[in-house]
């Protein structure tokens, strides 16, 4: 075959490759995406990721803390942290995860984000500066979710 008669079948070729990954390719799911669909184990994602990437994850966070009275700690985006697990809690799929200060775990939150109404419940616990340990939760938990939180 000359040359003339496979240009136009390689032009073809190339172009059809190139419109085919645009249609075969499968969407890449959010971090919340794949934290709803793992096992709980380190192939989910973790706090400070998510924290870091999903806007409606970090807003609801701080809004949470806001309305608590309480002011996000500096390490939050970087602390040391537990992949996001999905739970079921009173009926709801909720997402649960702790980060604590680096070097420092007495001073830690742990949530459990609703990625459905993008809300947050959880707790701080935290020294009260006497010795003794400070606790507040925000987002309103119910009962179940308290005791959860408490006990991540």
């Amino acid at each position: 075959m000359s040359a003339r008669l496979l240009l136009p079948l390689f032009l073809g070729a190339a172009v059809a490759l190139a419109a085919m990954p645009a249609q075969a390719r499968t969407p890449r799911l959010s971090l919340i995406e794949q934290a709803q669909s793992c096992d709980g184990g380190a192939t989910c994602p973790y706090f400070p990721d998510v924290y870091k990437a999903d806007y409606a994850f970090r807003k609801a966070f701080n809004v949470g803390l806001k309305k608590a009275g309480l002011k996000r700690q500096r390490w939050v985006p970087d602390g040391v942290a537990s992949p996001l697990k999905p739970v079921e809690i009173d009926g709801k799929a909720r997402l649960l995860s702790s980060v604590c200060e680096p070097h420092n775990c007495g001073h830690r939150y742990s949530i459990l984000y609703d990625p459905a109404a993008r809300s947050m419940t959880g707790v701080y616990m935290g020294s009260d500066g006497k010795g003794g340990v400070r606790t507040v939760y925000f987002g309103e938990p119910s009962i179940a979710e308290a005791e959860l939180l408490y006990k991540n």
